[in-house]
């Protein structure tokens, strides 16, 4: 309190120059002044202090949204992974439960390391992934490195563009395309046995006529007489 009391006075000293006549500096108001400069550097400190806290925050919070941006990018899968694993974990499925998926079968759903096993060692599998590695193979050879830091999924959904391309050409027109034939008019038995005794009729016609023709080029057969045994003869 002394020491507070000796610097405002030592204060009015220096400004007594500036004082006007008549005007008085009292006590009270020497040690409010007093008080509010100290109060306004305890302030600033403060402010300060409060400044340097949150730029640190601030550090420490970039620096950690860094090293997560680095680890997301470390953690991407690539071509080069799924041509020695093709299984990976759907970063996009809902909910909080772990689903994995194939490459080479993206329909595929994966929960557990059981059904990853059985899946890997199916055949549609293999014949798949099989495709999938002869294609991501000359898709390198045509467009070099970079192809093995591509997202695995992009190769998958060109190749079933090309196999659907490719079957789609060696398809046979849909049935369902074709016109359908019209319904034949409903006709009775009766009707129909005459139809067909027609059409044996007009079939028979030309070949009764080709026996009748040559029946007349041909001449006729001389019956010779029949021997008769006669009553009572004895041989």
């Amino acid at each position: 309190m002394f020491k507070r009391l000796s610097r405002a006075q030592a204060r009015t000293g220096d400004s007594a120059d500036e004082i006007d006549e008549g005007d008085t500096v009292t006590l009270e108001a020497a040690l409010d002044e007093d008080s509010e400069s100290e109060s306004g550097s305890e302030s600033e400190s403060e402010i300060e202090n409060e400044s340097s806290s949150e730029q640190d925050t601030d550090s420490e919070q970039g620096s950690h949204s860094g090293e997560e941006e680095v680890g997301d990018e470390q953690g991407e899968f690539t071509v080069k992974q799924a041509l020695q694993s093709p299984i990976y974990l759907d970063d996009e499925a809902p909910g909080r439960a772990q689903i994995f998926r194939c490459v080479a079968c993206p329909a595929i759903q994966l929960r557990n390391e059981k059904g990853i096993e059985v899946h890997q060692e199916s055949k549609a599998h293999l014949r798949r992934y099989s495709r999938f590695i002869e294609f991501a193979e000359a898709e390198f050879r045509r467009e070099g490195e970079r192809v093995y830091n591509l997202d695995p999924r992009i190769l998958a959904d060109l190749l079933e563009e090309e196999r659907k391309a490719a079957q789609k050409t060696q398809e046979k027109p849909d049935k369902k395309q074709l016109p359908k034939p019209k319904p034949a008019s409903h006709t009775s038995r009766a009707e129909r046995r005459k139809q067909r005794r027609a059409s044996r009729r007009d079939k028979r016609a030309p070949l009764q006529e080709a026996y009748a023709k040559r029946a007349a080029d041909e001449p006729p057969v001389e019956s010779k007489p029949s021997k008769k045994r006669q009553k009572g003869s004895t041989i």
